[in-house]
């Protein structure tokens, strides 16, 4: 019987580590403005929703990034990352609106932290493409 040997490249563990910083802190240290008084939601509660479902994409396909072999199919993962984590850059304040207030959490925390872990994603997955074209 032959053991199968799971290579696992330092790009793997960087995209899966940025990806699980990335979901776990839009919804607790990033995230955005919580509920009114009156139980109700501000807009930016609707962005950091939209944030959670793409870095919940990300995080999965990391996964699968670091459990596949094959470089080209890794290569196309890590290409699907880029529109993926430019998407959750461009989503809050542009097409989800955030809070009137520019002191708000929502505009302080959430959208600045947004631009630099789609920013981080974009960079290790265009890192990773080019350390899988040298591999494949």
């Amino acid at each position: 019987m032959e053991k199968k040997k799971i290579n696992i490249g330092v790009t793997d563990i960087i995209l899966l580590v940025l990806s699980i910083v990335f979901l776990i802190g839009i919804r607790t240290f990033f995230a955005p403005c919580g509920p009114k008084d009156d139980g109700s939601w501000m807009t930016c509660h609707w962005a950091g929703q939209g944030i959670t479902g793409i870095a919940a994409v990300l995080l999965v396909i990391s996964v699968i990034h670091l459990l596949v072999k094959e470089s080209k199919v890794k290569q196309g993962l890590a290409i699907a990352m880029i529109p993926m984590a430019l998407f959750s850059a461009i989503l809050p304040g542009n097409m989800i609106g955030l809070c009137m207030m520019n002191t708000m959490r929502c505009h302080s925390v959430m959208h600045p932290a947004t631009i630099v872990m789609s920013v981080l994603m974009i960079a290790a997955a265009a890192f990773d493409l080019f350390v899988q074209k040298k591999k494949g």
